[in-house]
Order: C-alpha cells, then structure tokens, then sequence
C-alpha cells in the first residue's frame, strides 16, 4: 500500500461561507516589539479572527512541549509576524499573504511554522514582559526554541531553518542578529531536542511514508465503511489503484486489502488561491483546486476529487 500523506480533524467547509472576519479596533502596543526579520510594527495594530489552520498549528507547536499556551493568536496588519501586549493581554500575530510567501519561496510549510514557533519562543521565555522590546539575546533564545520544536514536530534542520535562510538580513542590527548567528541559535535547538529524542530523525521522504493507523480491521471479505457516510470519492496519481474516499466527517479514508485507513482530513486552506486542503498530522498539505483538481504545493495537479455516487 502506498502513502499518501495526511490529517486534521472536523469538516470546515461551514467556516468559508457565510464568515466575516471584523477587524479589532488599532491598539499600541504595550511595549516596543519588533516583528520576526526585525522590521518595526505599525504604530497602530489591527488585529483579525486567526484561521483555524493557524490554531491548529499553534496547538501544534504547544503540545510538543506540554504547556498551557498564556497568549492568543490573531492575523494582523504586521510585517510578517510579532510576539506583543496589548492591553496587559499576550498575543502571536501574523500577515498570512506573508506567509503564504515566505512558504512558497522556501519550498517548505516548516518555514511559517518556525516562525510562529520563535513568536511563541518569545512569550514563553517572558520576553514580552521586558520594555526594552527586541535584542539580540532574547531573539537568538527564541530562535533556539524554535529550532528545538520543530525538531520535537518532525522537521529535518533544513527545514527548520528555511524562513532564516531565505529572507534574513546577512547583517545584524541593534534588535536582532545577524543570519549566521540566528541560524547557528536554530540548529542549537534543533540539536538539543535530537540528543533528547530516542527515535532516529526521519527525512521528509521517509515520513510521508508512515505506516497509517489502521481505524478499522475486518473480518469480512469488504470493510465495514456505511456508503451513506461517503461524500467524495479520490484518486491520486501516485496510488492510481488505490481507493479512497472523503466522508461527511471530512476524513480522508484509504480502504486497503482488509482494513480502512485514517489518512488525513479536508480542512480550511492555508494557502491563498484555494478554500479547502488536505493534510495531515506531519503539516503535509494538498491543495483542492476549480474542477475538483488536488494540486500540490507547487500547483502541480497530483489527484483529482469528485462528489461520490450512489
């Protein structure tokens, strides 16, 4: 059987109609933050509903380290993304345009993960709670802390380090270091975690070649799947005789010999351009495109979704 890789829970088609993200009033920040390359916010922060791809990232981000997050998460009119108060409240907020780029122009999803997770770095280590805003030391600590989770979230060091080296400055400045040095802080982390890891780190490859929990084992010659629970059917290139379905649910289901497979799920897109993706709990996305096309993160069509048939 082959992978093809996947997750996330709940059918959010409901979040794209009908929605309407009202923008929170401009506020000033309580101290004088500076976003993740070191560029200064706007005087005044207009803050957004944050996606539930972005929620669900940043749970992801918490759960690896097993703390209750103390901040919450808004998409904002900053430069890229910035760890700031606001009213005595903690908050991580994000341009999601800029995240689509810093995405695209890696080649990899890690890279906005990395940078949410450095944010994130910032108010766990209470560095919101100093007025002198960013430095040097605090942004090579949070950038430690990325490094570190990315390794606990599966991310090669490559991967972990894209967003630095694709658009940091070479040179550093009063708020924030220099490319080498942030890099250098990342792979820290990134090998701290490894040396606490029991488990070999895996390449991208290897892990969209998981095995996949099994959901359901038959006896039956036919596995137990209610076809009234099916709403799509899906055929990728990759596994041309495979069989898969969407349900009402939003699962992605890969029926196998005698056995149903939880591949991944139907959820918000975080990429602009496309309303729904497919992904899984490794952060590997798919995108659906007009006419029912599966594309990949290039654009490259990889499979195709159409309404299943009774």
């Amino acid at each position: 059987m082959k992978s093809i890789a996947f997750f996330f829970p709940t059918f959010l088609v409901f979040l794209l109609f009908g929605f309407s993200a009202n923008a929170q009033g401009g506020k000033a920040a309580d101290y004088e933050p500076c976003s993740y390359y070191g560029e200064h916010l706007n005087r005044e922060i207009k803050m957004y509903p944050a996606s539930e791809h972005a929620k669900k990232v940043i749970n992801g981000i918490i759960s690896v380290i097993g703390l209750r997050p103390n901040f919450e998460i808004r998409e904002a009119n900053v430069p890229n993304a910035a760890a700031v108060v606001l009213d005595s409240k903690r908050f991580i907020l994000y341009n999601a345009e800029f995240m689509d780029e810093i995405n695209d122009a890696s080649g990899t999803y890690w890279a906005g993960i990395s940078i949410l997770a450095h944010e994130i770095g910032h108010h766990l280590n209470g560095h919101t709670l100093d007025s002198d805003g960013s430095r040097p030391d605090t942004e090579l600590e949070a950038d430690e802390f990325s490094g570190f989770v990315l390794n606990k979230m599966g991310a090669t060091l490559s991967e972990a380090q894209a967003a630095m080296a694709t658009a940091a400055s070479e040179r550093g400045s009063h708020t924030h270091p220099a490319k080498a040095r942030r890099l250098s802080a990342i792979a820290i982390g990134w090998n701290q975690a490894s040396g606490q890891n029991s488990v070999a780190k895996q390449n991208p490859q290897q892990r969209q070649n998981v095995q996949k929990p099994v959901l359901v084992r038959r006896e039956t010659e036919k596995p137990m799947l209610d076809e009234r629970k099916i709403a799509f059917d899906v055929t990728f290139a990759a596994d041309a005789n495979g069989i898969y379905y969407i349900t009402d649910k939003g699962q992605l289901i890969n029926v196998d010999q005698d056995s149903l497979y939880l591949v991944g799920s139907l959820s918000e897109s975080n990429k602009r351009g496309y309303r729904l993706m497919l992904a899984d709990k490794d952060y590997n996305y798919l995108y659906i495109a007009s006419g029912g096309r599966i594309e990949n993160g290039a654009g490259k069509r990889v499979g195709t979704i159409h309404r299943h048939e009774y």
